[in-house]
């Protein structure tokens, strides 16, 4: 694949504000806000998202009610069409949303009513792709139902393990949508990533584990079976992580 042609842009997901800022100066092109990363992301407050529609890139905006399946009922669709809007009217350039039905194929009832609402804004259709049963026929389904980019896997856990199917994705879409590849990239493999599947676009959360401020953590909150940081730990997003990156790409195209 040429990757030549031009730069390699970087999206990054992220679920605090605060960080907003930090990440573009360490080379972030565009920003998905999110809240519940460790749920794979749900919808943002109104508050967090005109704070990071202040750090001066785009800004696209999950909307996503609740963790589980992608399968929505008429009273999800209404709820998320609100949350569309709300998405706009805080300054959102893009909106995150997908849908699936009960057999894995791509909900386009549920998708064109709300991508109806988007007024305009690009559409990423999020990872809900990757558990799509036949993702030729979905990806076909996603551009028919007007989203402009489709964030995936290759089905895998890993953009680096789906290699393979995401490279085919893009032979598939042929220009007709961007194609940005996702799940834990990270430097050291990246470059290698853009080279083979010829994407332009990488999208990570460049979180870390550190330390909590607790001293003490009690016996009896120990344990947590839902989330994977030890007790005393938290996740932060780290702009050296999103630097290191940008290095990466620089010098494979250099």
């Amino acid at each position: 694949m040429d990757t030549k042609q031009q730069p390699v842009q970087i999206e990054v997901c992220i679920e605090e504000a605060s960080c907003a800022e930090d990440i573009v100066s360490a080379g972030a092109n565009r920003i998905e806000l999110c809240s519940a990363l460790d749920l794979d992301g749900l919808t943002p407050t109104a508050q967090a998202l005109q704070k990071t529609c202040q750090a001066g890139v785009p800004v696209t905006a999950m909307t996503r009610i609740r963790g589980g399946d992608f399968v929505l009922d008429e009273n999800d669709v209404s709820r998320m069409r609100d949350e569309i809007s709300a998405h706009i009217e805080a300054g959102a350039s893009g909106i995150v949303i997908g849908a699936l039905t009960r057999d894995g194929a791509i909900d386009t009832v549920s998708m064109r009513w709300l991508v109806d609402s988007c007024a305009g804004r690009p559409v990423t259709f999020h990872r809900a792709f990757d558990h799509c049963v036949d993702r030729v026929t979905g990806l076909e389904q996603v551009i028919d139902c007007g989203c402009q980019r489709l964030l995936t896997s290759g089905g895998a856990a890993t953009a680096n393990h789906g290699i393979e199917e995401i490279s085919r994705i893009v032979e598939a879409a042929a220009g007709r949508l961007e194609v940005i590849a996702g799940g834990g990239v990270r430097p050291g493999s990246a470059f290698n990533l853009v080279e083979k599947t010829g994407v332009q676009w990488l999208h990570l959360s460049a979180r870390r584990k550190v330390s909590g401020q607790m001293r003490n953590c009690p016996p009896q909150f120990s344990v947590d079976p839902t989330t994977s940081l030890d007790p005393g730990q938290r996740w932060i997003t780290d702009p050296a992580i999103i630097r290191a990156l940008r290095e990466e790409l620089y010098r494979g195209v250099g």
